[in-house]
């Protein structure tokens, strides 16, 4: 028997229309509606930018990342943006195969994600 997937999401409000949601966990097929939950109910309260913090996840699959892409024509729609904090090296190199960088702003730190999304 397989042992169950999870994803916690830390919610941090920045200000008016703007979270930073915090990942731990995989980011996975069995477990991704945790985020979209989140990110959908963070949308609805009026959110329009979200900061995606990824450097606590232990891995992260392709519906993964397209629950990310996504997400990110949903803020778009909101007229906001999504940013990837975090993402590490070896899903770069499979966000420069499915050009992720043209609908997802990714960053280094928080700060710097926070300050390209509020422009």
């Amino acid at each position: 028997m397989s042992e169950a997937v999870s994803l916690a999401v830390d919610r941090n409000p920045r200000g008016k229309g703007l979270v930073v949601l915090a990942l731990t966990g995989e980011l996975v097929v069995t477990s991704r509606d945790a985020l979209r939950e989140s990110a959908e109910a963070e949308i609805a309260d009026g959110a329009r930018a979200i900061v995606v913090v990824v450097e606590r996840l232990t891995h992260i699959d392709t519906s993964g990342l397209a629950l990310l892409v996504h997400l990110a024509g949903r803020c778009a729609e909101k007229g906001g943006r999504l940013a990837v904090v975090g993402l590490k090296v070896e899903s770069q190199e499979m966000r420069q195969h499915l050009f992720l960088d043209q609908a997802i702003l990714f960053a280094d730190d928080v700060e710097d994600a926070v300050a390209a999304i509020s422009r």
